[in-house]
């Protein structure tokens, strides 16, 4: 009984441990490296809602390149987040104007944009 008892508790130490590793999705460079646009940005990996399903395995959230953000239009990113492989970047340009990138899955691509005229901030 108590062999069982050590079982589950390390499983579930294990998941909690698992969890909180995936709860906070910044990339895999450490914070300082990142360039200043993205000071203020909230990193969101939903790429790893689905790291439980068989064969699937974690990579880590590549950073967007802030020199195409910048061409772009964006002067300060408030969200990057991966979902399905694309990354989607949100932030403000010079006018005040929000807008919304889609870039491919490794970052280095601005792939769509647009206005978001969808927000309240």
């Amino acid at each position: 009984m108590k062999r069982i008892a050590t079982f589950a508790l390390i499983a579930v130490l294990g998941i909690g441990a698992g969890s909180a590793a995936f709860a906070d999705a910044k990339p895999a460079a450490s914070q300082s490296k990142l360039d200043s646009i993205f000071a203020s940005a909230h990193w969101d990996d939903d790429d790893d809602d689905d790291i439980l399903k068989p064969g699937r395995k974690a990579s880590p959230m590549p950073v967007p390149d802030a020199d195409a953000i910048r061409r772009a239009g964006i002067v300060r990113v408030t969200e990057v987040e991966r979902d399905d492989g694309q990354i989607r970047v949100e932030g403000f340009d010079a006018q005040g104007r929000k807008l919304e990138l889609f870039m491919g899955r490794d970052g280095k691509r601005v792939l769509n944009s647009r206005v978001d005229y969808d927000w309240d901030d």
